[in-house]
């Protein structure tokens, strides 16, 4: 079973690499037909639940993004220190729910800033976060307060790759959506046209 959930979890990280990666050329393919502006001139009204939501999804992707490169980075860092076991249990946990928080903080900002409303993406990616909060939560108190394993590894590291799973889903929904529409919109203007 271990190996099974293992090589889960590995290949749910790679596709959300993945994700990333092809739902970033989306967002540049949006900047080149929208413009730079609808994100950070907040002279320019968004106009429409379009433009809304394509920046709100395009902020939680980003943030998203940036928050799991910096995370891995600090959980690297807590797991090579010289110090007691619990100790570093207990940063760790804590680490991974303070990056969770900020990332609910960023973009509550970045909406606030551009006044732009949250989109059904931005706010599945909220609700959707409430897991691993959870998750980091029972294992903060159990291991690195009580020493004592509640969750298995085997467990801990399937809720994380599922988290991971609908993510993917989650931020690969909006772009699917779009590129479908416009599909539909053309295939409709050519039989007009004809």
């Amino acid at each position: 079973m271990q190996s099974v959930v293992e090589f889960y979890a590995s290949v749910t990280y790679r596709l959300l690499d993945f994700v990333v990666l092809l739902s970033t050329v989306f967002i540049i393919i949006g900047i080149k037909q929208r413009g730079m502006r609808i994100f950070f001139n907040t002279q320019y009204k968004l106009s429409g639940k379009d433009e809304h939501d394509y920046v709100s999804w395009s902020y939680t992707l980003l943030v998203f993004a940036l928050f799991n490169y910096i995370d891995t980075t600090i959980t690297a860092s807590i797991i090579s220190l010289d110090t007691d076991y619990l100790l570093r249990r207990k940063l760790f946990y804590l680490s991974k729910i303070f990056f969770f928080l900020l990332l609910y903080l960023s973009l509550y900002a970045l909406h606030a800033m551009r006044s732009c409303s949250f989109s059904a993406t931005t706010r599945m990616a909220f609700y959707l976060g409430l897991l691993p909060i959870t998750l980091y939560m029972i294992q903060l108190i159990s291991r690195g307060y009580y020493d004592v394993t509640v969750i298995s590894a085997v467990n801990y590291k399937l809720t994380i790759s599922i988290y991971a799973t609908l993510a993917c889903v989650l931020y690969t929904y909006y772009p699917i959506k779009t590129i479908h529409k416009m599909w539909r919109a053309r295939t409709n203007a050519r039989g007009i046209k004809s």
